[in-house]
């Protein structure tokens, strides 16, 4: 009975260093919204004239995914990095875009914000 009691408190302190060493996991994540946002490149790249359904939903989940201040300020740049990697997109359009999903990002999605001055 001595040995199992023994195992199972080893058990025990081995999940709580292991709970203690992990980092908080981040609710934004930069490739994924990249990924999904691809759904509004046909706005974006004036072959469409409204977003699709599948793109509002895109932006809306980036808002979900920043809850805090660093969560924000991170979508801020990776976004601000994601627009200047494609001069060809409609400025106004990527300017429009959370508005007309109905959604507010936070931000302005534009190349010259400055991420640290987001505020929640």
């Amino acid at each position: 009975m001595k040995r199992v009691s023994t195992s199972v408190f080893g058990l025990g302190v081995l999940l709580l260093l292991t709970v203690a060493a992990m980092k908080p996991v981040n609710g934004f994540n930069c490739l994924i919204t990249q990924v999904s946002l691809v759904q509004c490149l046909p706005f974006l790249g004036n072959t469409e004239d409204i977003p699709s359904t599948s793109c509002c939903d895109a932006v809306s989940t980036v808002k979900a995914s920043t809850l805090t201040k660093p969560e924000l300020r991170e979508a801020c740049q990776c976004l601000k990095a994601t627009i200047a990697q494609f001069p060809k997109l409609n400025k106004d359009r990527v300017i429009q875009l959370p508005k007309l999903c109905k959604v507010d990002v936070g931000f302005p999605l534009t190349k010259d914000i400055d991420c640290n001055k987001i505020s929640l």
